[in-house]
């Protein structure tokens, strides 16, 4: 699941891209080509995989595109690569899935590698605006602060910033062809994807835009391990009860406690159930007439956490169709998880209805109101780029019942529905 805060979001993109640089001379595994022979192995496999199980076939396109787009990814694989060269050609490849929930990673020797290595950023910290860059943060305060933060930046290392975020949307994975989650994350972590992309230079060169001109900044690079956490947020509320395990906290905005603001920062796997108890019946003793969730920036995560939460606030039993595409995972030799795969099925058997079709299962679970302290006033549902999965079905279903106001963006999600559920890890060899 895409991460619902800022900082793991920036470990997850140090993780995903670094490779480049003096880590290269340093660590024969960051720089090692691999034969076209055995990429083409890990590319066929990846293929077969797909083609036999992923859920977004045949949503945004017929089984046959996809086989051609991916048996000539294979038979384009003739020179040795890297094995970043060889994520990023494959990550461009499944980004036609359209599946925000389908990412491809580096190995885990990979990833220790690059934790040893200390990589050059640029001291400026950029932020994309409505398809503009300006400046955010200056992380060196040795160096000359002649870019002050707001200055509007028009191309770093002799690129446009046009292209450079063309080109880093392009590495992002979301549902369908969603933009809003393009541009929340690419917003994170634009600072991480353009150097990790376009290259790590000793020496920067910045065109920047003055009242009646441009002009051009050169300045050093600094190395370090990753880019420390920025605020890139609003400051901590300290009126607000807090339930960690959940990640979730609230506050009565009115001395009267009629509007209650209530923050989920993902739907956590422990602690709701005892934190939406709580919080649902001091709404029934309160009488409060407006309650706002705020799923701003909220990933997603537990599907029986967000199953709860509805139970909560829809008027009518609904029903939720997780489809696991087959009844058991292709080529184990490559997998992970198989056991975890059978007990998932196990346990939407016993809380949901199977329905089989051919060679898929499908499990049927139906949300039923929660009688005991159900809301029957007024909801608001703040929601941006960064609400996806679990986010996306909650607020898909306040809509379809009409039980909801939403104010914001539109979430990350698609209107062709969500392709989490049973998820599958391959280890390509």
């Amino acid at each position: 699941m895409p991460f619902s805060k800022p900082i793991s979001f920036f470990i997850f993109l140090w993780m995903l891209f670094f490779s480049t640089g003096s880590a290269q001379k340093k660590v024969s595994l960051l720089s090692k080509k691999y034969p076209a022979s055995a990429l083409q192995k890990d590319a066929g496999i990846l293929r077969d995989v797909i083609l036999k199980m992923h859920p977004a076939i045949g949503i945004y396109q017929p089984l046959a595109f996809y086989d051609t787009l991916f048996s000539k990814y294979v038979n384009g694989l003739n020179d040795s690569l890297s094995e970043k060269q060889f994520r990023l050609k494959t990550k461009l490849v499944t980004e036609e899935l359209h599946c925000g929930h389908t990412e491809v990673i580096y190995s885990k020797a990979y990833y220790k590698s690059v934790r040893k290595e200390k990589l050059n950023y640029s001291p400026y910290v950029f932020m994309p605006i409505n398809d503009k860059v300006y400046v955010f943060a200056n992380l060196n305060k040795k160096i000359d602060s002649t870019l002050k933060k707001g200055t509007e930046i028009l191309s770093i290392n002799h690129v446009s910033v046009d292209s450079l975020q063309k080109h880093c949307k392009r590495f992002i994975s979301v549902d369908g062809f969603n933009n809003t989650a393009k541009n929340y994350y690419l917003q994170l972590g634009f600072n991480v994807y353009f150097t990790a992309l376009f290259g790590r230079p000793d020496t920067f060169e910045v065109e920047y835009k003055t009242a009646n001109a441009s002009k051009i900044l050169k300045y050093p690079a600094f190395k370090a391990s990753s880019l420390p956490p920025l605020p890139l947020g609003a400051k901590d509320d300290s009126l607000f009860t807090r339930y960690k395990k959940a990640a979730m906290r609230y506050r009565f905005l009115e001395p009267n406690n009629k509007t209650m603001l209530l923050k989920i920062e993902k739907f956590s796997r422990k602690g709701s159930k005892y934190a939406y108890r709580k919080i649902f019946k001091k709404l029934k003793k309160n009488k409060t007439q407006n309650l706002i969730i705020d799923l701003r920036s909220n990933g997603g995560g537990s599907l029986e956490n967000s199953y709860r939460l509805l139970s909560y606030l829809l008027d009518s039993a609904r029903t939720q169709t997780l489809s696991t595409c087959i009844k058991n995972y292709p080529f184990k030799k490559y997998t992970r998880g198989n056991i975890l795969f059978k007990f998932t099925r196990f346990v939407f058997l016993i809380i949901g209805k199977k329905q089989s079709r051919h060679d898929t299962d499908n499990f049927v679970y139906t949300i039923k109101p929660n009688r005991k302290n159900h809301y029957n006033n007024k909801i608001y549902v703040l929601t941006n780029g960064g609400s996806f999965s679990a986010s996306c079905l909650v607020g898909a279903y306040l809509k379809f019942k009409q039980r909801a106001v939403f104010i914001g963006e539109e979430t990350g999600g698609a209107i062709e529905g969500c392709n989490a559920g049973i998820t599958p890890y391959y280890k390509l060899p």
